[in-house]
């Protein structure tokens, strides 16, 4: 059976996980050969929610400001648990550490994959347990409860859109994009592609460069490489802010400081403000993923409450839902930073 997404705002998302409960339960049996379904956990009367967060990694540079958002979200309910680990960015150690998470009987697993595939069988597993999982950003290729993440491809289109108004007609772009295994996802690049397409005259792009890793070292890297490739840039699209970054500094290292080079990133993180503030990067697509952990708690709790969640719908819907993104440059940048979520103190503002 064809799986449907539902591409909604928050609040349509969550009025819309409600109302598909009466999906079917495809009655599959769980790892101990038991058919689980989802329990309804009345946590508005206390009763116990045990919930868990599988990140990347704690040293990714968004997990405190999404887990806050998560906390944030279920302040009010003492009796809603969560729990948190870290895998080192390995998706091997995401795969035991939802297994384990599966033998403590959460009620739900927030997942920020690091490979939808591999994590294909345990997610299944979880939710046949009757266990929610929500992915986080990074979605999953297995059928599951509910994905939230900022908007991708809407960001590269009205970034495209943004930048056709400040860079030179028919500028010439090249697109620092994400690995292969996170186009279907992170699709940025292919928002920008398809706005270039629609608008003759906006953009010619020379090329789509698949990074191995959205670094500042690969950026660099990748950055250097086209710098080097192309007799002239007018935009380097990155769908990253540290590929933003490492693209500032090849740029720099190049002596091509002068030449006007329009750089684009992704995410909003304090570094790349900064970056804007000072007018190394032109501008990103901002973000706060506080709102995204607060997004996806709120979800979590609404699912519980009605004992729904994929496996129980038949795994044919899960609630897909979108946060906007903001376009930053330095007109609006100190706007940003003095209301966002993420970590400034290391920058005087």
């Amino acid at each position: 059976m064809k799986k449907k997404l539902l591409s909604i705002t928050l609040v349509a998302a969550l009025c819309a996980a409600m109302m598909t409960g009466c999906g079917s339960d495809s009655g599959a049996a769980s790892a101990a050969g038991e058919t689980k379904t989802a329990p309804v956990v009345d946590i508005n009367n206390g009763a116990e929610c045990k919930m868990a967060y599988i990140p990347m990694g704690t040293g990714q540079e968004d997990y405190p400001v999404i887990l806050k958002g998560m906390r944030e979200a279920s302040a009010l309910y003492p009796n809603v648990s969560l729990v948190d680990c870290d895998p080192g960015f390995n998706p091997t150690n995401q795969i035991d550490m939802m297994k384990e998470y599966i033998n403590q009987g959460v009620n739900v697993i927030f997942i920020n994959s690091m490979d939808g595939n591999a994590l294909n069988s345990t997610i299944a597993e979880a939710e046949e347990a009757g266990i929610a999982v929500i992915s986080i950003n990074n979605g999953v290729e297995g059928n599951h409860t509910a994905h939230i993440q900022n908007t991708t491809y809407d960001a590269g289109y009205e970034a495209a859109k943004y930048l056709d108004g400040a860079a030179p007609d028919n500028a010439k772009v090249v697109i620092l994009d994400v690995p292969a295994e996170l186009k279907a996802t992170c699709t940025m690049g292919q928002g920008f592609e398809d706005y270039a397409a629609a608008n003759a005259g906006s953009f010619e792009i020379l090329e789509s460069y698949a990074q191995t890793i959205t670094s500042i070292e690969v950026g660099y890297q990748a950055a250097s490489e086209v710098l080097t490739k192309y007799d002239h840039i007018d935009v380097l699209y990155c769908v990253n802010d540290n590929t933003a970054i490492g693209a500032a500094q090849a740029i720099a290292a190049a002596g091509k400081e002068n030449d006007g080079i329009l750089i684009w990133g992704y995410s909003g993180t304090p570094a790349c403000l900064d970056a804007i503030a000072q007018g190394q990067v032109f501008g990103t697509s901002y973000s706060d993923p506080f709102y995204e952990g607060y997004a996806a708690m709120v979800t979590a709790m609404n699912f519980v409450q009605l004992g729904i969640n994929g496996h129980k719908l038949g795994n044919e819907f899960y609630a897909n839902t979108y946060l906007p993104t903001l376009n930053v440059t330095k007109e609006n940048v100190l706007d940003v930073i003095s209301g966002t979520h993420w970590d400034m103190s290391a920058y005087n503002y």
